[in-house]
């Protein structure tokens, strides 16, 4: 009897073993032909940014207003804020955020104005208080104060613009020019 009762576990195991590995095989059928629809079709991505409010949207060469807006915010506040202490990671976010074509011509900027800084113990931070997108050119003008601090204190508090340009490729968006516009007053 013991034996019998043994023999039907092994059955019931082997039994649950193989309707599990039939669902799993099943399920990924599904989602390899939903992944092949998907595929078939003009990608376009919606990114939810952490934030509430409306959503992103990007397509393969193309970008929505608050899209170029947010990152032209983050671009100009990245490039912007420098220490002679955080050089290194502003560089190397240039470097992430540059489209590949102007990753030297960036790279460079950010060097010379390190330098400039470390030379004359200079910080400087950018807070921007307005952006005008043209999404069409995939284009924006951050205005807001770019302050500089002298070691420990405040040195200058100056209105600045600044124009981005940016290029999409593949989903991917990357700074083309980061230009310095008239001052504002």
């Amino acid at each position: 009897m013991r034996h019998e009762a043994m023999q039907s576990e092994r059955r019931k195991v082997r039994d649950t073993r193989f309707v599990l590995a039939v669902l799993l095989a099943l399920s990924m059928g599904v989602n390899g032909l939903l992944s092949h629809g998907l595929a078939q079709r003009e990608s376009m991505a919606v990114l939810v940014p952490a934030v509430s409010g409306p959503a992103w949207t990007v397509g393969e060469t193309w970008a929505g207003r608050r899209y170029v807006e947010d990152t032209a915010r983050t671009v100009a506040v990245t490039l912007l804020t420098l220490t002679p202490e955080n050089a290194v990671e502003v560089r190397e976010a240039a470097a992430r955020m540059a489209h590949a074509s102007a990753r030297g011509e960036i790279a460079a900027w950010v060097e010379t104005e390190a330098a400039r800084l470390k030379r004359r113990d200079l910080s400087s931070a950018f807070y921007p208080t307005g952006i005008e997108v043209a999404t069409d050119e995939l284009a924006a003008e951050v205005s807001g104060e770019l302050v500089t601090w002298l070691g420990r204190e405040e040195a200058t508090r100056t209105r600045k613009r600044y124009r981005l340009v940016f290029v999409m490729e593949g989903g991917r968006i990357g700074l083309l020019r980061f230009e310095e516009r008239e001052d504002e007053g």
